[in-house]
């Protein structure tokens, strides 16, 4: 099974979620903050990995998907999106948006990641493990 990162502030679908995976046997990392997430994936200011040789395209991720909200506290969802992909040993980190977003942020979001992966909410348990499933194998 997988280590699934989920960014989602709001903590009572963050634990139902986390149950519902951890029941099916994949390991997974709550992040309620963007900023808690940037720093566990090694990005800060994206300008300051760019060129510094610190972290590398191969740098070791604490997770092998990352379930992300769009509607998030402090840093949006679309800002965590342009970090990511800013950052050499985040860009092909699978990604699934998993939002109440309105078709507009969605759109904005896959001119981003195009590759990511979507759940709308409300959802079910069927859909999210789908949507890991096909994340982790088109990354593979």
């Amino acid at each position: 099974m997988a280590r699934v990162g989920l960014l989602e502030d709001n903590s009572k679908i963050a634990k139902l979620c986390a149950t519902m995976l951890h029941y099916v046997g994949h390991e997974v990392i709550i992040y309620e903050h963007p900023s808690q997430c940037l720093d566990a994936l090694h990005i800060t200011d994206p300008s300051l990995l760019m060129g510094s040789g610190r972290l590398s395209r191969d740098t070791m991720l604490p997770v092998e998907v990352l379930i992300l909200d769009l509607h998030l506290p402090d840093i949006g969802g679309l800002e965590v999106l342009r970090r990511l992909q800013a950052t050499p040993h985040t860009r092909k980190l699978p990604l699934i948006f998993c939002t109440a977003a309105p078709d507009h942020e969605l759109e904005q979001a896959f001119r981003i990641a195009p590759q990511a992966g979507l759940v709308e909410k409300p959802f079910t348990i069927q859909v999210l493990l789908t949507a890991i499933r096909n994340a982790l194998q088109a990354s593979s």
